[in-house]
């Protein structure tokens, strides 16, 4: 107990009871040789593992500096010890003197360097030819960092582990988003219903949306579990259905011709093509865009159908852009909804392509439109189409996406589209918005 006349010195540096136990922990933990480059990397690649802070690790780093490889030879006698003031501190990370002060406190008491006060008070290093360098050294003993090496190097590995685990699954996430819109297209094109379809595609949405730009696994883990039910789900129902409908096919089914079209009336022509394109234009060039097209709401043909018989398919494709360059960020830009689909702020043409067909799921596009649309416009200027169509839509000014589809492909082969100056009009209004087309 003190005496009552006792006052705390000045220059004394006060201890708490967390520096105490930190110290009788670090010592008793024992030396080892390690590389000052090896210590750089692992405090800064595990620091969110350790629990250190940026301003902690770049501290630590800074104080690294003071000392020498030689130091750091697991020897007994030999001690990493930095002489760095806290004036030097202070000027290379523009902080004030009570923060530097709070920063070490907080390092001692966690554990990761120790204090050695010379007799003055002062930090030093004095080189003696008879006398071990760590007797005469005093500052910022580093040695706790040599002996929880082990620590470092684990933490690191798990951050680094967590990094790759998060990516992955971000890409799991996408690549089972459009797994499943692919089955559903798949089950629309056999005729099979699923179960709560809209309930599945709303939240495989909401799923995606929850995902965000986040890389944390424990928030994606739940999230790729979730959505793999939901595949298995669509998986099984389709499967089953198809079953079913196999099984009642052959027991009371008459034997059709190979050569006769599901997809229209007796009056139109054969035709045995095997890719969508292909069957498109066919399509196309013998009853227009609207006329018995495979979509039961449909009873009589459209003014814009009527318009497109009448138009022949050009001989010289024209380019549908008209000049304009729509590259894949502006698509993303006009159209957020191709966003969920893609993999990164900067997708490949490719992508762009693939997002539009999922998005015209969500629009209410049917797949015999967008066939349409990519025979007579091109693979990229048909997603371009429909992330403009994507756009205007979200502004309230389309009731019918698919129907407006049609009318472009017809005002296309009538030389009457003017898509560029929509493009013109859509980055005009994202230039007054708070995102800036670049």
């Amino acid at each position: 107990m003190l005496s009552e006349g006792y006052s705390r010195s000045a220059g004394i540096r006060k201890i708490t009871p967390a520096m105490v136990a930190a110290r009788t922990t670090a010592e008793a933990l024992p030396l080892q040789a390690v590389e000052m480059s090896d210590l750089y990397r692992y405090l800064r690649q595990g620091r969110s593992i350790l629990g250190l802070t940026c301003q902690q690790t770049e501290l630590l780093c800074y104080l690294i500096a003071f000392t020498q490889p030689a130091d750091w030879s697991g020897e007994d006698d030999v001690l990493p010890v930095s002489t760095a003031s806290n004036l030097d501190i202070q000027q290379r990370f523009d902080l004030g003197r009570t923060r530097v002060k709070n920063l070490l406190r907080e390092l001692a008491e966690a554990g990761w360097l120790l204090h050695r006060d010379s007799p003055n008070g002062q930090r030093y290093r004095r080189s003696n030819p008879f006398t071990p360098r760590s007797q005469q050294a005093y500052g910022f003993d580093l040695s706790p960092l040599a002996r929880r090496f082990d620590d470092l190097k684990r933490a690191a590995e798990t951050a680094l582990w967590r990094q790759q685990e998060g990516r992955r699954l971000h890409r799991e996430v996408t690549t089972l988003s459009r797994t499943i819109y692919a089955l559903f297209q798949t089950a629309e094109e056999a005729g099979v219903t699923v179960k709560d379809g809209k309930q599945i595609l709303a939240r495989t949405s909401a799923l995606v949306s929850q995902r965000g730009s986040e890389r944390d696994p424990k928030w994606l883990d739940p999230i790729c579990q979730e959505l793999r039910q939901i595949h298995e789900q669509v998986e099984r129902e389709i499967a089953f259905a198809k079953e079913m409908t196999v099984s009642s096919d052959t027991s009371d089914s008459v034997p059709l011709s190979v050569e006769s079209d599901p997809m229209g009336t007796p009056e139109r022509p054969h035709y045995t093509y095997t890719k969508s394109t292909s069957l498109a234009k066919a399509t196309v060039e013998a009853a227009g865009f609207a006329e018995n097209c495979n979509e039961a709401s449909r009873s009589r043909s459209s003014s814009s159908s009527r318009a497109a018989q009448t138009q022949p398919v050009p001989s010289a494709v024209t380019d549908p852009l008209r000049g304009f360059r729509a590259k894949p960020s502006f698509v993303l830009h006009i159209a957020p909804i191709f966003r969920q689909y893609c993999s990164s702020d900067k997708p490949a043409e490719t992508e762009i392509i693939q997002a539009a067909l999922f998005a015209c799921e969500q629009l209410g596009i049917s797949r015999h439109a967008w066939a349409q649309g990519q025979a007579v416009f091109g693979d990229y200027p048909n997603a371009v189409v429909i992330a403009a169509i994507a756009a205007r839509t979200d502004a309230g000014e389309v009731r019918s996406p698919g129907g407006l589809l049609r009318a472009m492909i017809a005002r296309f082969l009538a030389g009457q589209l003017a898509l560029d100056r929509t493009l013109y009009g859509l980055a005009e209004k994202l230039k007054r918005g708070p995102t800036i087309v670049q």
